[in-house]
């Protein structure tokens, strides 16, 4: 599982760097080239499964979020749900340690 204090340290980074793209059709867009995909539990099911096997073509990891779309939202600063989103300029070690 995920620690929300990291995993809020890494979204701040990314989208500081403005690299990150944020919900679930914008994110199945622009798959390429992200080094994750983020998805909560509140996705819906059949976006879900579009967006993991847009990330398994792709060679993409997606990192199964026990947070709802509004915590998600919160922890990027939107005042909108945030179903998903893929992250583009984080470390290859912060990969990693999402996927825990």
């Amino acid at each position: 599982m995920v620690e929300i204090a990291y995993l809020s340290k890494v979204l701040k980074e990314a989208m500081k760097g403005g690299k990150s793209v944020v919900g679930a059709k914008e994110s199945i867009a622009a798959i390429k080239g992200s080094k994750a995909v983020l998805c909560t539990k509140s996705i819906p099911p059949t976006l879900g499964a579009k967006l993991r096997e847009e990330a398994k073509k792709h060679g993409v990891p997606v990192v199964e979020l026990p947070q709802s779309s509004v915590e998600l939202a919160r922890m990027v600063g939107r005042p909108y749900k945030v179903s998903a989103m893929t992250l583009k300029n984080v470390s290859d070690s912060d990969v990693k340690q999402l996927m825990r």
